[in-house]
């Protein structure tokens, strides 16, 4: 038989409803349309629509929906506000054309000219993707299908229709590339996508948008939001057109360029057209109509029953033997000729692929009636159990596109039922592809399943072409080898029509392949700066690789490097082929952690280098004491308590200590150290910068530098204070040193120390002495001695002080000094100490402490940072000549930069967000001398009184208000200076204080903020942050991006550049316990 021509719609579903058998070795390529190209040099022209904002509509009485003719921006804004849905613009229904993407790199140089003509290539190349979103959501035959859940796991098609052109937006936004928005509040919206994590879970529908209720109930809101959001994707077209047109041009074009960005805008479309038509496709028929565009196969056997002659004449599959071979994995970000997204690139390997075989075609829809037939879907012993779990709750009992009705088959496509289509690929999640390599084992005796991710690539090595040139070879040009890129039909078609050399069909294309690997990065692995969690969050065990592409697969997602992974329940235009080998797929994939508590743990353990760090220090002072009490490191028996992820285990173990065991009171803390790291090879975690931003970190095993020969254990010791001494006995060395070691209950936990030691024991303590001691004890170390004094006696040895650092953010350190002193256990308690004695009360009131700890780090001894401050902003007042008229400090609690202010000015007001600090220090300062306690050691419960004259600082005059509700009062006059210090990310509303500081500045007078920018929800609502948020797959600004922007738009000029500054607040007197932190310094003025 000839290949069947691409007849008009209307006569090739008149002749597919004739239930005909189509065959044919080779389909016909339908014609392309040509592309739209802009004029040259020239921005697109906005048509005027009727309503250029969707709250400017009027409420009106929507006429009749007549179907809309076109949703193509192409031409200007399409109007659908006061008349019937349809366009100012072409109305015409050209076919899809299929897409390439475009050329990034090349051995060769190009000239300016050639240049040009890839600028040209991209600006085509972005309006024909943008258009094709566009087009295929004219399928909707009314404005309510916009709103409708289609899929209960993802948004309504509003959300994607918009999406698409906030991501350029936002990424070209957050690069640096443009400065002014579109619409703001929609770029917010519209990029909070929902993650498929689970199958049940289903969100609230709290969007900003219509529910499909509401928008059947009030159509004309639900037509004014589409028109809002068509407005706006007009808009960004010409915004990212004219763009394009005055950006120079580069060659060759890297992942730090503009045109970069673009093009990873352009694939995240060509991602975005393919999921939402799976989304469509779901849409019941009443919504939708057919578009001429994505128009289906003609060609296969389509019957509403498996019984016909045609049907049982469909290819029969069968196994076609691949030899062992090579096939390559990775490839590099430096040498790439095409876009591809952060997991495709890495250490580039060829990796050998033992030999299977595989089945000659995809599995069809009369191949898999067998396992429905079969009673496939209530039969347990086919699932996984993860795969029984999706079963049992969502009760599935055929492929979700196919329909039955009076024990008739029907086929879903995109915007039609047709009667089944018996030889097209059977479309399946992985969790049916996997039971049915399970029934199909069990029925032919042979070791089936779903193929590896490299069992794959070894046939899709098989057709030498790609869908441009690249590592893998060259563009396929006008003769695309398989059904993908809408290069046919925007549907399945029969799996017999494409083979490769090697003998299989459909080596890609047609629908996406499920395979059995879990998806993970190479060796390498970098993720972009504009997209940095593309992949990471799909690192975990959850995601599958889907293989080769699908019919709708446009660009770069049909190419054959491409990596996408989902999850086992998800839909996609995806079926499967069996492979028979006895070899297991085997799964190792190391997660990426983001819990904050156990991320901050790895940071400190694993983030620096052994030598130097806290861990190595400590290790060799364990290992020190050892040699000095005749032990040999060979004989040892070792535990760390409270060991939190166990670099210090390692360290011992590394140094030569026979037998080092781990234990902490979360097992969470252990098990990325021992599952992942030790066995698995590698660690990943996520370390938090600001807010919000993070950037991910991985450790190798090899990166510890040490050969594990010792017995290293790790164990879960939920209670320091009650230790199981049947399970955790007979050790030489214990250890509990770490910050925070003795937990909750340290004095019960100093008293269960002898249960985990051997008599002659050595015991290794550290601690800040931060907690309440013995009452009677002087200083810490001697509270030590009388709660270890029963089991325990001194080493004379001297104790050993190590600094630590423990990062919690780009700008914040938990700091302190650990004093790690020795101990050796007792064969016996003494007798004269049965009892623990009586711990220390707190000398101090809970506002005497705050106050105390507040006056010590703005007038202490080492109270350098607000000192530096004033003395600072001092300077600048005077390099630019400002008044030293009236000067306003604002701070958590005011105090050392207002007395240095108060040197130079007339008059300096000191305002607080603190009633008790500010209280507390006008009192003092009015009171001709400030008097402070601080603790000095709170284990003895040691006090230090410190007293400074107020006539000291030289302070002029002084006065204080407290900012009730954090708003400034409004009396307080007008200033040539106002100092905001540590303050900003304290404040409900930054945004709306900073605004009212605008009212209380002279003309050119000068502003100085300085801040660390530690954001929390629990001060600052998210969405009141200056910046370090993110918002679905973007970041918004940095903190100080945020403030520049704020501050500009309100009329400050920023003049000088930022300053960074160090400081430390201490805890204690002694220096032991404290935080550092770096904060940024800003001056601006109006």
């Amino acid at each position: 038989m000839k290949p069947l021509r691409m007849l008009p719609a209307r006569a090739w579903c008149l002749d597919r409803c004739k239930h005909k058998s189509f065959s044919s070795s080779r389909p016909l390529r339908r014609e392309r349309a040509l592309p739209w190209r802009p004029a040259h040099s020239a921005s697109l022209t906005t048509e005027q629509s009727v309503s250029n904002r969707w709250q400017d509509a009027q409420p009106y009485v929507l006429p009749e929906f007549q179907g809309l003719q076109s949703l193509n921006t192409r031409q200007g804004h399409v109007s659908l506000i006061g008349t019937n849905i349809k366009a100012v613009a072409d109305h015409s229904h050209e076919a899809a054309q299929p897409m390439s993407t475009v050329l990034l790199r090349s051995k060769e140089s190009r000239s300016v000219a050639e240049q040009e003509n890839t600028r040209r290539e991209i600006m085509d190349y972005f309006h024909a993707t943008f258009s094709l979103t566009e087009k295929l959501h004219e399928m909707f035959d009314s404005p309510a299908a916009f709103y409708e859940k289609h899929e209960r796991l993802r948004h309504p098609p509003i959300f994607y229709l918009g999406h698409t052109a906030a991501f350029y937006v936002n990424k070209l936004h957050l690069g640096g590339h443009i400065s002014q928005r579109v619409d703001p509040i929609l770029e917010m919206q519209m990029a909070v996508g929902v993650d498929e994590m689970s199958w049940d879970d289903l969100d609230p529908n709290s969007y900003v948008w219509p529910s499909g209720k509401e928008a059947r109930e009030d159509p004309a809101r639900a037509l004014a939001f589409l028109q809002k959001v068509l407005n706006f994707r007009r808009d960004v077209r010409v915004l990212v057109n004219d763009l394009m047109a005055k950006q120079p041009m580069e060659w060759p074009i890297g992942k730090e360029s503009f045109w970069w960005v673009i093009m990873m805008g352009i694939e995240h479309e060509n991602i975005h057209l393919e999921t939402s038509s799976v989304i469509h496709r779901q849409a019941t028929l009443e919504h939708l109509r057919k578009v001429p565009a994505f128009g289906s196969c003609p060609q296969g056997i389509f019957h509403t029953s498996p019984q016909t002659a045609a049907a049982l004449g469909c290819p029969v599959n069968s196994l076609v033997p691949v030899s062992a071979g090579t096939t390559r994995l990775g490839r590099s970000w430096e040498e790439t000729s095409t876009y591809g997204w952060d997991n495709e690139f890495g250490i580039e390997k060829q990796v050998e692929v033992p030999a299977f075989a595989a089945s000659k075609f995809l599995v069809s829809n009369l191949e898999f009636l067998s396992f429905v037939e079969a009673n496939g879907y209530s039969t347990q012993r086919y699932w996984t159990e993860e795969g029984w779990g999706w079963v049992s709750d969502m009760k599935p009992r055929a492929p979700r596109f196919w329909q039955q009705r009076e024990g008739k088959f029907y086929l879903r496509t995109l915007c039609e039922e047709v009667p089944m289509a018996w030889n097209w690929p059977v479309e399946v999640c992985n969790h049916e592809a996997a039971a049915f390599c399970k029934f199909l084992s069990e029925k032919t005796g042979k070791s089936l399943r779903l193929p590896s991710e490299t069992e794959y690539l070894r046939l899709r090595d098989s057709v030498p072409t790609d869908v441009q040139d690249s590592a893998h070879g060259p563009a396929w040009g006008a003769d695309v080898p398989g059904n993908v890129s809408l290069a046919y039909w925007a549907s399945p078609c029969p799996v017999d029509l494409f083979p490769s050399p090697i003998g299989v069909y459909d080596a890609f294309g047609n629908v996406w392949q499920h395979s059995e690997t879990h998806i993970d990065v190479f060796d390498g692995f970098r993720t972009h700066p504009l997209y940095d969690d593309f992949t990471t969050p799909t690192i975990g065990g959850l995601h599958s690789r889907i293989m080769g592409a699908s019919f709708l697969s446009c660009g770069t997602v049909a190419s054959r490097d491409n990596r996408f992974g989902f999850r086992r329940h998800f839909y996609q235009h995806a079926g499967f082929r069996y492979v028979e080998s006895d070899l297991p797929v085997i799964n190792s994939v190391s997660p990426y952690e983001r819990d904050r508590e156990i991320c901050d743990a790895l940071r400190f353990h694993f983030d620096a280098p052994a030598e130097g760090s806290f861990h190595a220090r400590l290790a060799e002072v364990c290992t020190d004491v050892l040699e000095k009490q005749g032990l040999s490191l060979e004989s040892t028996k070792a535990v760390e308590l409270a060991c939190g992820p166990g670099r210090q285990v390692l360290e011992l173990a590394r140094r030569g200590v026979a037998s080092v065991h781990g234990a902490d009171r979360s097992a969470k803390f252990l098990q990325g150290t021992a599952q992942r790291l030790l066995t698995g090879g590698r660690l990943r975690w996520t370390n938090y910068l600001e807010g919000d931003f993070t950037v991910v970190r991985e450790m190798q095993v090899q990166e510890l530098s040490m050969k594990l020969t010792a017995d290293v254990q790790w164990h879960q010791m939920p209670d320091l204070a009650s230790i199981d001494e049947h399970k955790f006995q007979n050790y030489n060395l214990a250890i509990l040193a770490q910050p925070g070691a003795l937990g909750p209950d340290p004095v019960a936990t100093l008293g269960s120390l002898h249960r985990v030691l051997k008599p002659e024991g050595i015991l290794v303590l550290g601690t800040q002495y931060d907690w309440p001691g013995a009452r009677q004890a002087a200083s810490g170390v001697e509270a030590l001695t009388l709660h270890l004094g029963q089991w325990f006696d001194p080493i004379p040895v001297d104790a050993v002080d190590i600094p630590f650092s423990v990062q919690r953010t780009a700008r914040i350190f938990d700091s302190g000094v650990q004093h790690v002193t020795f101990w050796k256990r007792r064969s016996e308690p003494r007798p004269e100490q049965k009892q623990a004695p009586p711990q220390s009360v707190l000398p101090l009131s809970s506002e005497e402490l705050a106050v105390g700890q507040h006056l010590e780090s703005h007038f202490g001894p080492q109270a350098e940072y607000p000192l530096a401050c004033g003395s600072r902003c001092l300077e600048v007042v005077r390099s630019l000549g400002i008044s030293t008229n009236r000067a306003l400090e604002l701070s958590n609690g005011p105090g050392r930069v207002a007395a240095e202010l108060a040197k130079a000015f007339s008059h300096v007001d000191c305002g607080g967000a603190s009633t008790e600090l500010v209280h507390s220090t006008r009192d003092l300062f009015l009171g001709g001398e400030l008097r402070w306690k601080v603790l000095e050691d709170r284990t003895a419960s040691n006090v230090v009184e410190r007293t400074l004259p107020s006539r000291s600082l030289a302070a002029g005059n002084l006065d204080f208000f407290c900012m009730k509700e954090q708003v400034i009062p409004d009396d307080v006059g007008s200033y040539d200076v106002i100092c905001v210090f540590d303050l900003l990310d304290r404040l409900r509303s930054p945004k709306e204080f900073l605004q009212s500081l605008k009212g209380r500045l002279n003309p050119s007078g000068l502003l100085v903020l300085s801040s660390c920018y530690d954001w929390s929800e629990d001060l600052t609502p998210k969405e009141n942050w200056l910046g370090g948020f993110r918002y679905g797959d973007n970041d918004g600004p940095s903190s100080y991006a945020g403030l520049r922007e704020l501050l500009t738009a309100e009329g400050f000029k920023e003049v000088l550049p930022p300053e960074e500054s160090w400081f430390c607040v201490a805890q204690q007197a002694d220096g032991r316990t404290g935080r550092q932190m770096q904060a940024q310094m800003t001056f601006w003025r109006l």
